[in-house]
Order: structure tokens, then C-alpha cells, then sequence
């Protein structure tokens, strides 16, 4: 055997979408909870289950059980018994916390230094939960919004310039955003001024922030703002919805300091380590690296370690890297037919790898994969997989797992697919 249903756990958050992940799924929600992300994988936070039969069992013992066979040979030597990835489904009606990933160099650093001085790993305010780093990918299923990298310290300097700002709480911002260094520098300096704001300044400049976002949105307020707003105002109007979500906090301030950006559907953000941001608004598949590492600077009611996210932040003058994937691949039917298509979202990332496949008719596909482990999740009609005297169909919100020695299997639709996998062989770019 080598196709296992999955169980899969739902995460509460509060600033998760009411409708989002039900509407995935095809479940009521009747008690109106956030539902703010769906998990699959060996996480502990929130295993998936694999169906055997009548019976349920863990996909990490699962996979402990024989994990050559269902790991794939190459991938349990290089990472033990244990999927290497999170996979995700994320339903964003909030904001959530401006932050930070560390690289696995920083990791294992902090970690061994927060072990040393005995801070409990459940501990609120302990930043280094494990030894690893955490890059994502998230390829959007909705419009998805969200804010990452620094935009340039002209461009920063110009709104904080406004006379909106003229108070003496912007002064040191001004001061920074000056200085005749590097733009890494100038941004470090900045975040620094920005993060060590007393109560009463943080208010004072949240304040002037919306009078500047009002007046240049012609006073319109937030509820008659259109997701759909031109990009060129998408900072102000982020800082009316912020101010709502999170009155008085210092991150209502991050849209004027960190890019903006909107995915259509289909449409993909990777975040390297270091990368400051923030998911906004939207429903999308992420993919990461399994890890518990968080840094963060603002949005949050959370433990905020300036100085640890100070050392950990790339300060440096970064555009989103959007990625619409590599070309559409083709696919065909052993009579040659069309029927649909994947498309590869390629990163850097060592720990895992994503494609979506469409299928537009019931026609079957003949895959030939990689030795490696993989869960699909389906996102949209229905998907058979026919392989090794097996068949399994999945529908929209069902997942997966196929074990990495099932390396050969049919698909059929009409559907769209999500696959997650670890990949055998890093690729910076689409293969030529």
C-alpha cells in the first residue's frame, strides 16, 4: 500500500476566517470560531492522522514505523523519521504579527542559549522553540494580501515627512531614516527607533498614521475601502484596517515601512529567513519548513524581543518574491489527449517542494515521481489516484499521503490539487 486518507487538525486562531477553511471543507461552522489553519504533517502541535482501515494512527508513528518505505530512502537518511515540511492550509480575516524567521545558523544558536539558561520551551517568552529555521512558500487560493521586505528609506522617509507626522515622536524616525550609511543600516536603525516607542509616543504616532491615511483616502473609512483598492494606496489603507484591529499597537505603523503586496490565485510569496512580514488578508497554501520559530516586531499582544529580532532581521531593501510558478507544464493522456496542467513553484528550500496540478477532464494522467514522500490536498472538484492495484479519490478539502516508494500512479478529475513534497534535488530557479 501506498495511498493513506488523512485526518487533519484545525487551528483556532483568533484572527482566523469564519468561513474560509469550512467552506474548504464542506463543514458547518455554526458556532461562528475562527478557524485560522488547517495542519498537515508530522508536526506536534498538530499530527496528522493517517486512515487505516477502520482505524487511525498518528502520521508520525506512522511514518516511525518504517520510514525508509514511506519517507523515501534518500529523504530518511537526510532527515530521520519525520516529515521536514508543515503543510497548510491559512485562512486570514485579521492580520497576523509582524515577524521574523531565523536562519538555522541563528537557531541553533538561540536555542542552545535560551537551553542554558533553563527557559522552558512553553515558556511565552522564550523566542527559540527548536534547533531549525523556518522558510515558507504560500500560494494564494484567494486574493491574499500581505507586507514584506523594507521599502526604500526615501520612499519611507517621504510619508514620515508628512505634516501629519510633525510631532515630536517622529523625530527619531526622521533622524534615522537620514543617517549617510547603507540602506540596511538606515533600516536597522529606524525598526530600532520604531520598536522602542513608549506607550504614549506609540499612541501619539498611531494617531498621526490615520490622519494621513484619511486624508489621503479622502477620508473614506475602512468598511467602504475595496480589497480590490489601487496598490499605489494600499499602505493607508491597511493602516485604517490595522488601526481597528489593533488600536493603539505599533505595528499599525509597518504598512509605511514594509512592501505591500497582493496575490491573485495561483499566484505565490516565498519568505527567506530573515525576512520581515505579514500575512494581511486571505486564504492560501503554505508550505514551510517544520518549525516554531518566531520573532516578532508589532500586530500582536504577544512577547515582542526587540533586540533578538533586531539580530535576527535582514535589513536589507527587499521586493516580495512573487512567484507565478514555473511555465505550465502540459499534461496529457496516454491517447495524447489534453488534460490539464501543473505548475512548480521552485525555492530554495531544502526541506520541501510545491505543485499544483489542475485536471480538466476525467481522462488519466500517468505520473512518474521521485522517490520521495508527498500529501496532496485537493482544492477543488475531485482527483483519482489509480496506482499499484490501489484507487483512492479525493474531494475538495481531502488529503493524502502516498508513501515514497509509491512512485508511479494515474490521475484523473476533473479537480485541482495541492502537492507537497520533499524534494531529492534543490533547484534555485524553474528547470530549464
Amino acid at each position: 500500500m501506498g495511498l493513506f486518507p488523512l485526518i487533519n487538525t484545525i487551528q483556532h486562531y483568533p484572527w482566523g476566517s469564519t468561513t474560509g477553511i469550512p467552506s474548504l471543507l464542506g463543514i458547518e461552522n455554526s458556532a461562528g470560531a475562527p478557524m485560522a489553519e488547517l495542519w498537515m504533517g508530522t508536526h506536534p502541535g498538530g499530527p496528522s492522522r493517517v486512515v487505516l482501515g477502520a482505524t487511525t494512527i498518528s502520521l508520525r508513528d506512522f511514518l516511525q514505523s518504517d520510514p525508509t518505505t514511506h519517507l523515501g530512502p534518500g529523504i530518511a537518511e537526510r532527515f530521520g523519521a519525520e516529515l521536514p515540511f508543515l503543510f497548510k492550509v491559512l485562512a486570514a480575516e485579521r492580520a497576523l504579527s509582524i515577524q521574523v524567521h531565523p536562519s538555522r545558523e541563528q537557531a541553533q544558536a538561540g536555542f542552545a542559549r535560551e537551553e542554558t539558561l533553563g527557559i522552558a520551551v512553553d515558556d511565552p517568552e522564550r523566542n527559540y522553540k527548536d534547533r531549525n529555521h523556518k522558510p515558507e512558500v504560500l500560494c494564494a487560493l484567494t486574493r491574499f494580501e500581505g507586507l514584506a521586505g523594507f521599502r526604500d528609506p526615501a520612499a519611507i522617509r517621504a510619508d514620515f515627512d508628512e505634516p501629519e507626522f510633525s510631532v515630536d515622536a517622529a523625530e527619531p524616525l526622521r533622524d534615522a531614516l537620514v543617517r549617510d550609511e547603507q540602506p540596511a543600516a538606515v533600516c536597522r536603525t529606524f525598526l530600532h527607533a520604531m520598536l522602542s516607542q513608549k506607550p504614549r509616543q506609540t499612541g501619539e504616532l498611531v494617531s498621526c498614521a490615520l490622519a494621513l491615511a484619511s486624508r489621503r483616502l479622502d477620508g473614506r473609512p475602512v468598511e467602504n475601502e475595496s480589497i480590490n483598492a489601487p496598490d499605489s494606496m494600499a499602505r493607508f489603507r491597511w493602516i485604517q484596517r490595522l488601526t481597528v484591529q489593533f488600536p493603539g499597537d505599533i505595528g499599525v505603523l509597518s504598512p509605511l515601512y514594509l512592501n505591500h503586496f497582493a496575490l491573485s490565485p495561483g499566484q505565490a510569496v516565498y519568505l527567506a529567513a530573515g525576512t520581515l512580514h505579514a500575512y494581511l488578508h486571505g486564504v492560501g497554501v503554505e508550505l514551510m519548513a517544520a518549525s516554531d520559530n518566531v520573532l516578532r516586531g508589532g500586530l500582536t499582544g504577544k512577547h515582542i524581543d526587540r533586540d533578538e529580532l533586531l539580530r535576527v532581521v535582514d535589513c536589507g531593501i527587499t521586493t516580495p518574491t512573487i512567484i507565478d510558478g514555473c511555465a505550465q507544464q502540459p499534461l496529457r493522456s496516454r491517447t495524447n489527449t489534453p488534460v490539464g496542467f501543473s505548475v512548480s513553484y521552485t525555492t530554495p528550500a531544502a526541506e520541501f517542494r510545491l505543485e499544483r496540478i489542475v485536471l480538466e477532464g476525467d481522462d488519466p494522467v500517468q505520473v512518474v515521481r521521485e522517490p520521495t514522500a508527498q500529501i496532496a490536498l485537493c482544492v477543488g472538484g475531485r482527483t483519482r489516484f489509480l496506482g499499484n492495484g490501489e484507487a483512492h479519490t479525493i474531494s475538495r478539502g481531502d488529503a493524502l499521503f502516498i508513501s515514497g516508494t509509491h512512485t508511479e500512479y494515474s490521475l484523473s478529475g476533473p479537480g485541482e490539487l495541492f502537492l507537497a513534497s520533499v524534494p531529492l534535488e534543490v533547484l534555485d530557479g524553474c528547470p530549464d
